[in-house]
């Protein structure tokens, strides 16, 4: 066994979907949906979701499978939640593809670790840079060894794609994994990022990190009963609410062209948030301030040195990502200004860059907008069936 697959620590088995929220939006479109389990190096047990390809003969078998990547505060949910014809896990379905569904630690479906529990402070002792550097990988050889393939497409949205980026910055043979990647809203400069509540919080991250200590929060927006019944409630296109709902998402996303369908929200609001650690915000709020694409910065030049070899942390090398990739960023998205996406553009040199401008999108609007699967599903799907078609023909 390769030294990756050992450091994986796969538990082979698919366990029941019963009881599931994203396989109970799946089946509700009458299609199969699996739940498998992966356990990563450092012990977090995650839920990894899988929407089979359709059994018939319209199907090439030479399509590679997809990998599917949530973003901040949300969960595999997020690219089933709109429906057939409006989520992205469902078109690709549809084309013929295996689809497969990451949940990163300690989100709603992944809160399991062999000795820890969620309870257990030193559970949520991460940021994103974890997940890119233990969940994707464990997750990738997971898919690739059920699937027996050599290669699978990917496709992140927000901190979907940072992990990504961290991934292959950090650990550049997994280059050769992926077929491609799609990246939408990305994520990795913060620098001109124009969202008031995020700039505000960023503003003062040393008052939020003593607050936090003090109140001794860890973990931030959990999915729980009374935050999907209170968000249904007062988010429900019918509420006098609905409008302050929609506000209070704008503030943060950005003030989209495209207004959210009313009867979508409340689904979204079944699945989101699905729950962060302190770390992961803390990081970001680190990107913003610093305007570098860096790790982790513990502010001690001790802890630093301990942790780097270093008194400042290092930043990611962009440069050994090798891929090729298809970058969209919505003109009206608050958190993915254009500056910043041209300059993570100009630090891929050694990938294939396809940069897509969306006109009036925001930063959610690549999951729900209604005008997504002709704007933007559609080119995902074309690309990769270019590129296993070519495999193919070899």
């Amino acid at each position: 066994m390769a030294p990756e697959e050992e450091e994986q620590q796969e538990v082979a088995r698919v366990s029941s979907a019963r009881g599931n929220s994203v396989c109970q939006a799946v089946q509700r479109q009458q299609l199969q949906c699996q739940v498998h389990r992966v356990e990563t190096a450092d012990g977090y047990r995650m839920s990894l979701h899988r929407i089979p390809a359709p059994q018939n003969r319209r199907c090439p078998q030479q399509l590679r499978p997809f990998l599917l990547m949530h973003g901040l505060l949300g969960s595999a949910g997020d690219y089933v939640s709109g429906g057939r014809g409006r989520s992205l896990a469902l078109e690709l379905h549809a084309r013929c593809f295996d689809v497969w569904l990451a949940n990163a630690r300690g989100t709603t479906h992944s809160r399991g670790h062999r000795t820890l529990q969620t309870s257990d402070a030193r559970f949520w002792q991460f940021s994103w840079h974890e997940i890119g550097i233990y969940d994707l990988p464990a997750i990738v050889n997971y898919v690739l060894a059920r699937t027996n393939r050599r290669q699978l497409h990917y496709v992140g949205h927000s901190q979907g794609t940072t992990v990504l980026l961290v991934l292959l910055s950090q650990r550049p043979e997994y280059n050769a994994r992926f077929a491609n990647a799609a990246l939408m809203a990305p994520v990795a400069f913060l620098q001109h990022l124009s969202s008031p509540p995020l700039r505000l919080l960023a503003s003062d991250s040393s008052m939020a990190t003593l607050l936090l200590n003090k109140l001794g929060l860890h973990e931030l927006l959990p999915a729980t009963a009374l935050t999907q019944v209170g968000g249904q409630f007062f988010c429900t296109a019918s509420r006098p609410t609905y409008a302050l709902c929609t506000l209070f998402t704008s503030l943060y996303v950005g003030f989209s062209d495209y207004p959210l369908d009313r009867s979508i929200l409340p689904r979204i609001l079944e699945t989101t948030p699905a729950g962060i650690s302190r770390g992961q915000l803390q990081h970001f709020g680190q990107l913003i301030n610093s305007g570098k694409f860096q790790q982790y910065d513990y502010h001690s030049p001790r802890l630093n040195t301990l942790r780097y070899g270093r008194t400042t942390p290092p930043s990611y090398q962009l440069a050994n990502v090798r891929l090729q990739l298809q970058i969209f960023h919505g003109s009206r998205d608050a958190l993915s200004s254009l500056a910043d996406v041209q300059r993570l553009v100009r630090e891929l040199r050694n990938s294939a860059t396809q940069m897509y401008q969306v006109p009036g999108y925001n930063h959610i609007d690549f999951l729900f907008a209604s005008s997504a699967p002709q704007m933007v599903f559609q080119r995902i799907i074309q690309q990769a069936w270019q590129l296993d078609m070519a495999l193919a023909a070899l």
